[in-house]
């Protein structure tokens, strides 16, 4: 089964490059066309400009220092999430706890908070990625509490009937039988990350990519701007990529729902 999918996804490949080609070529015929506008660039002149870029070196830094923030607030609201998403799914006790505060929280925008966060700790890296945090909580709660009420209660039933502690029962049923879902939850939370990463670096002075991209806007200089937003895009793929890595490994055996 494990060797038809993975036949079916190297089977993908040329269909999936030959249709991003085809796009890359269409943007590069439009962008050369007479008369498009200055902020239209083509695929290749946005690469020449972050090659320069990263030839010159003054892009790393503010890489790693948003890529520093991005992964914090993933890990701080990730494990937060994954833990208390998989008590819910196993108590209804804390289910019921954390059910009316994470609908009246989750429907408020994140980056709406962050002027009420910065009026606490200043517009600093501890409030970005502390509503980095708070926005990945929710995938990976809603995703784990979703993993772990799927679990077929009949091993809960003979866990209880043996007189297997719940600890053990939690580290041996119920985190294993739930993980699928929750890698699944981890690796939205992973793209909510870059999203209010670049967010909370616009809205507030910040050293990072995401003020790059929106300096180089307000200078209208579009080459350094489109450069700094595929800079972002490719630390995501990468991050992504890397995530999914792991999720395969961990969750060898199961039926797969990462979409690749």
């Amino acid at each position: 089964m494990r060797r038809l999918h993975s036949n079916e996804r190297a089977g993908l490949w040329p269909v999936t490059l030959a249709f991003l080609l085809l796009v890359l070529c269409l943007w590069e015929l439009a962008s050369r066309r007479a008369g498009s506008p200055d902020y239209f660039l083509g695929p290749i002149e946005i690469v020449n400009a972050a090659v320069v870029k990263l030839v010159h070196g003054n892009v790393l830094e503010p890489a790693l220092r948003s890529s520093s923030r991005a992964f914090g607030g993933f890990f701080l609201g990730g494990a937060f999430g994954v833990a208390l998403g998989l008590l819910s799914g196993v108590s209804r006790t804390v289910r019921n706890l954390f059910d009316v505060p994470q609908a009246f929280v989750h429907a408020i925008p994140k980056i709406s908070l962050f002027p009420a966060v910065a009026v606490w700790l200043g517009f600093t890296d501890a409030s970005r990625i502390l509503i980095i945090g708070l926005s990945c909580f929710f995938p990976a709660y809603l995703n784990a509490m979703s993993g772990a009420l799927g679990i077929n209660s009949r091993y809960l039933w003979l866990c209880r009937n043996n007189e297997v502690s719940r600890l053990r029962t939690f580290l041996q049923v119920v985190l294993p039988a739930s993980l699928m879902r929750t890698m699944v939850g981890l690796r939205i939370s992973l793209m909510v990350a870059f999203i209010l990463m670049v967010a909370t670096e616009v809205v507030g002075h910040s050293d990072g990519l995401g003020t790059i991209v929106m300096e180089s806007y307000q200078e209208g200089d579009y080459r350094q701007m489109y450069a700094a937003i595929l800079f972002i895009a490719l630390a995501g793929y990468l991050s992504n990529l890397a995530l999914e890595s792991v999720a395969r490994r961990l969750c060898r055996g199961q039926a797969m729902e990462f979409g690749g």
